[in-house]
């Protein structure tokens, strides 16, 4: 049999042992196993586990830097104890903790976080000076059943004809700016009048922020004392819906998914200190020898 003819049967073999290992194009031998969290990992006192990562163990991954094995945007900071998350903006939020849980091949939970500054001022007005949202790459979301929001209208003046929220809503407490500020459940805002305007045109700053669900109703505290609402946090959610055929193949082998900075899947991370393009199924790239390829070298000629 001519050896050319002979190398591509080879090769055609080798290819297919690959294919039915789960092998494919792409495979590397190995991968900086620090990515991973040794699960479950304590900070302070909550449990952290994948899909979540830690910002500090970002690595160089099939060429991509500052890849990591986890899902976007559930980078998690451990420091002195305290877990910390980074949502959109330079602000970081406290972790109180995760739930986590699973059905069938799919995971699920979420994950309660606070302002630590608003944790820190334990007056009954704490400042409130920013939104709170979600990256755009991030999996993270809130769930509509555990979160609702209010919304601070601050500095505020009312010319003719914009009409003045009801007294029950004004803060009458804090460093709030000169004018009136108020604080409405979102679904009490008024929606926006030909004839009257919309209150977000009479205030200087408006900012929205989530809390949890059973507290965002009228009761006393929207008018001196909304500081004991914000201290409880809110809730955000993971959503697997966003997890392509390939990190959920992964994961189905005994995997875990590793995405670069931009939110793509860019490789399966396997227990065996392997990385793959898709499944941990094969304990490796299939090996071709330093002989056999000098010889179908040598059969092209």
């Amino acid at each position: 049999m001519p050896l050319l003819l002979l190398c591509r049967r080879l090769l055609l073999l080798l290819l297919l042992v690959a294919a039915s290992h789960g092998y494919a194009a792409g495979d590397t031998n190995g991968y900086d196993s620090s990515m991973c969290l040794k699960e479950p990992m304590a900070c302070g006192n909550v449990s952290i586990s994948y899909p979540f990562y830690l910002s500090s163990e970002i690595k160089d991954l099939n060429g991509y830097s500052s890849s990591y094995c986890g899902y976007p945007g559930l980078a998690i900071e451990c420091n002195d104890g305290k877990t910390m998350m980074q949502l959109d903006g330079p602000y970081k939020y406290l972790v109180k903790n995760i739930s986590y849980g699973s059905y069938g091949n799919d995971s699920y939970g979420n994950v309660s976080l606070a302002d630590p500054v608003v944790l820190e001022d334990r007056s009954s007005c704490p400042k409130v000076d920013h939104n709170v949202t979600i990256p755009w790459f991030s999996w993270l979301y809130f769930p509509g059943m555990s979160v609702d929001y209010l919304v601070f209208f601050l500095d505020c003046s009312f010319p003719a004809p914009i009409v003045r929220p009801p007294a029950t809503y004004q803060l009458t407490c804090g460093n709030i700016g000169a004018g009136q500020s108020f604080v409405l459940p979102k679904d009490k805002v008024p929606e926006y009048n030909i004839y009257y305007g919309s209150l977000s045109q009479a205030c200087n700053k408006i900012i929205e922020v989530p809390v949890l669900s059973d507290n965002s109703g009228d009761s006393e505290w929207s008018s001196d004392e909304y500081g004991q609402v914000l201290r409880q946090g809110f809730q955000l959610a993971w959503n697997e819906s966003k997890r392509s055929a390939n990190c959920a193949q992964c994961e189905q082998s005994n995997g875990r998914c590793g995405y670069n900075q931009e939110g793509n899947f860019i490789g399966c991370l396997c227990p065996d200190g392997r990385e793959h393009s898709r499944n941990c199924s094969g304990s490796g790239k299939p090996f071709v020898s330093s002989t056999t390829l000098l010889l179908c070298k040598g059969g092209h000629r």
